[in-house]
């Protein structure tokens, strides 16, 4: 075998290689956390100089991986014959069986990498994710190249492995199931219509089950995996309809042909393919998840559709509308996370352009010539004979029905790719009625569809372009032109990572975890909940899996209220029982609004002034305030902490939306805090202290001797004014110096923080002056005697500070 013919068959392999080279690359740079300044990098590394992860979910991971490897199974415990996670959403806790892939994955290739050596968990779970997902390139070369050429495989493969949507999800140190968010919906896809267009009976039935084990597999990798079998069923059956019946390509053979069912069936292969796909498919998932398990993932995804609604049978707000991922995105986002514009324009178009290869060879041409054909006076004439004119254009009909077998598999491969992109592209579209999350699932069906352009349209540069030199140049140039806004952006994103956490979350966490019992539940906003799970090793109210409850309101309601007893009331209900409390007593009134009328007067007193109130003021029976009471006010309640972080003030517009939300018009209020580091300087004996909030707003104080007078400055008309606060508060070395109105009319506050002649001035909506956030994240919890702060990291506006307090039960 000559030089020439070996470089050619092992051509498919380096272009592989080279686009999984290309891939993983880009998301390895992920590793240096080039977004944080050099100065800064140790405060987000752990004691081995490995990143912290870059968002919570990856803790969840982290942690079911640590408990598979720990005792065989997910989660805490065996519950009913299911995996049961105690630390989420204590006390109940949650199942522990979907998303299984990532753990069984990563416990393997951690066994694997410690038969050379001692490698920690947590740095096989940063490289797993890049892995897994540079190696889509392969399937969606493969896919593009079957019915291109490798022009439009290495394009597919570029747009795939390093579509934004998609890269943001997998570089190193984003350990989630976005790794298997393209690789498995191409191989399911792909094996499908590879069943389809394969003659032979048994490479065919084989194709057709591994598009259905795909199926299975994804399942475990993700839930969402139910898309994809409507996908192939929608996308079989339409292309069944329009070839056999719309464009007589005969897809569908008469059955007086055969002799039995069996061999008809087994004959019609876009049939066949959907048959033993959704038969296999449904048996194996049934085996698996039960048959319950599979219709209601099947029906589940009805709700889908419902992600916008408020939690279901209750009044409560819903924490989705909180969550980025799920806002409806835009147009130009849509456009920017898959590939940008001319992948996005590639991918629509490439429907068209698949269409209109279908038109037949030389119409064209054939009816220019009927057109042509001159015109004849008219004259009485018997019917016997047709006109000239008459026989050819149905000489033309005829001939444009494709008699040749090799032109007419040639078409219908056509149109099956071309009712697979229109009905992808269209399912995955309407999927971004519910959130940017789905951009992912858009981008795929846009990655192929732009690689595949570029393969046909190849053909086309070669055909007119007769210079090898100048050819080669404007095939270059194509795909250059498609892939430079991924490749581009995938860098600019491997450069600008910065971890989810740092040090101080990091360190309180452990110390957390050396410090206190192990029943002891932590408390706070709910996103850093798998963290705390995964580090401090403590049960948590709500967290990443479980924020989507009642308790996302209490909790916020717990930091906005300024009354400390009822702040207290509502962690301890809900560090002790969970939802017990709330919904016992929204059982008994059948009233949302009502149910937290009574909550909030019952939670701030003691457990026999409490049963008073319920029987006296609701009409309780005293059983049924026993049985509430049980839960908002127990014999022994749970040892709980309270963390907060500067994090927090950033996301106080949306704690503080749902702690005040009103369940008579069901809607929400948001307010917030603005702070910065204050510059000094002496001014006629006087100290200025200011703070830039903007180009034109600052925050600016003055401080002579114990006068101390400040205000939010800002310019109107090329004037510089002050608006008074209305109130202003000064908290020196810990302890509050100053708490006082000073404006009945203004709508801000301002905060003033002295530690050792460093500032840091704050600007707060007036409603959340008075707060337990405020109290205890900025003025040292003055004031305050149940909650103690029993260990900090950082300052009060350290960005990376974290308080640990005490709630007294």
């Amino acid at each position: 075998m000559n030089t020439k013919i070996l470089l050619s068959k092992a051509k498919p392999i380096i272009i592989i290689v080279l686009l999984f080279i290309l891939a993983f690359s880009l998301r390895a740079d992920a590793v240096n956390i080039n977004g944080v300044p050099q100065n800064y990098t140790s405060l987000f590394e752990d004691s081995n100089g490995l990143p912290y992860f870059s968002e919570m979910d990856s803790y969840y991971n982290y942690r079911m991986t640590q408990d598979y490897l720990d005792h065989g199974y997910l989660g805490d415990t065996v519950i009913n014959g299911t995996n049961w996670d105690l630390h989420s959403a204590y006390p109940d806790g949650r199942s522990a069986t979907s998303n299984v892939l990532i753990v069984y994955v990563t416990a393997f290739a951690y066994k694997l990498a410690n038969l050379f050596g001692n490698v920690p968990l947590n740095e096989v779970c940063i490289w797993v994710a890049p892995f897994i997902a540079s190696l889509a390139v392969i399937p969606a070369y493969l896919f593009v190249r079957r019915l291109s050429n490798d022009y439009g495989g290495i394009a597919a493969g570029i747009l795939v492995g390093l579509a934004p949507a998609y890269f943001m999800h997998t570089f190193a140190g984003f350990f989630d199931t976005d790794m298997f968010n393209m690789i498995f919906p191409i191989m399911i896809v792909g094996f499908f219509i590879m069943s389809i267009l394969t003659k032979e009976i048994k490479t065919r039935s084989i194709y057709a089950v591994l598009s259905a084990i795909s199926l299975l597999v994804y399942s475990i990798a993700w839930e969402g995996w139910w898309y994809l079998f409507y996908l192939i069923i929608g996308v079989a059956v339409l292309y069944i309809l329009v070839s056999n019946y719309l464009l007589k390509m005969k897809t569908i053979k008469p059955f007086k042909e055969y002799p039995d069912k069996v061999k008809w069936l087994m004959d019609q292969r876009a049939l066949f393919a959907l048959v033993v796909f959704v038969v296999l498919g449904s048996i194996l998932m049934s085996i698996y998840w039960g048959p319950s398990g599979f219709i209601n993932s099947l029906t589940g995804s009805i709700s889908f559709s419902q992600l916008q609604a408020t939690v279901t049978g209750s009044s409560y707000p819903n924490i989705y509308v909180s969550v980025g991922e799920l806002h409806l995105p835009d147009i130009s986002s849509v456009v920017s996370e898959v590939g940008g514009i001319v992948p996005f324009v590639l991918g629509i178009l490439v429907v068209p352009l698949l269409i209109w290869k279908l038109k037949p060879e030389g119409t064209k041409k054939e009816n220019n010539d009927v057109q042509n054909v001159p015109k004849r006076k008219s004259k009485p004439r018997r019917k016997a004979k047709k006109t000239k004119a008459e026989v050819t254009q149905k000489e033309v009909k005829k001939s444009s029905i494709i008699t040749d077998p090799q032109i007419l598999e040639t078409k219908k491969n056509y149109l099956l790719y071309a009712v697979l992109f229109a009905v992808w592209l269209v399912g995955t579209g309407l999927m971004l009625k519910q959130g940017s999350r789905f951009i992912e699932q858009f981008s795929l069906p846009i990655a192929l569809g732009a690689g595949l352009f570029v393969g046909l349209m190849i053909p086309y540069i070669k055909k007119h372009i007769q210079n090898v030199k100048y050819c080669t140049l404007a095939v270059i140039i194509v795909i250059a032109a498609v892939a430079y806004s991924p490749v581009y952006g995938a860098y600019t994103t491997a450069n600008s990572v910065v971890p989810g956490t740092d040090d101080s979350m990091y360190n309180s966490l452990t110390w957390i975890g050396n410090n206190t019992s192990n029943n002891t539940v932590l408390t706070s906003w709910w996103d850093f909940g798998h963290m705390f799970t995964a580090i401090a090793n403590r049960p948590v109210t709500a967290d990443g899996g479980s924020q989507n409850t009642p308790r996302s309101y209490w909790v916020g309601k717990a930091l906005t209220t300024s009354n400390e007893n009822l702040s207290v009331g509502i962690l301890r209900m809900l560090t002790s029982s969970g939802d017990k409390g709330y919904s016992t007593v929204e059982n008994y009134t059948g009233n949302t609004s009502k149910s937290v009328e009574i909550l909030d007067k019952i939670l701030p007193v003691d457990k026999s002034a409490a049963q008073t109130i319920l029987t006296s003021q609701y009409n309780f029976t005293t059983e049924q305030a026993q049985n509430v009471l049980q839960y908002t006010h127990p014999d022994n309640p749970a040892p709980h902490e309270l963390i907060l972080s500067t994090d927090m003030i950033n996301k106080a517009g949306v704690w503080s939306y749902f702690g005040n939300w009103n369940f008579q018009n069901n809607t929400g209020q948001g307010y917030s805090y603005a702070a910065g580091q204050g510059v000094t300087q002496q001014v006629n004996g006087t100290t200025v202290v200011g703070t830039a909030l903007s180009s034109t707003a600052a925050i600016v104080a003055q401080i002579n001797g114990t006068k101390i007078a400040a205000g939010l400055q800002y310019q109107q008309n090329n004037q510089t004014q002050i608006m008074e606060p209305h109130k202003l508060i000064v908290v020196e070395n810990g302890s509050v110096k100053l708490n006082q109105v000073v404006s009945n009319d203004s709508q801000f506050s301002i905060l003033l923080i002295n530690q050792n002649n460093t500032y840091i001035m704050v600007v707060m909506n007036k409603e959340l002056e008075d707060s337990m956030f405020t109290k205890m994240f900025f003025e040292n919890g003055a004031g305050l005697s149940q909650f103690k702060l029993v260990h900090s990291e950082g300052g009060a506006l350290d960005p990376y500070g974290t308080q640990v307090w005490n709630v007294s039960s």
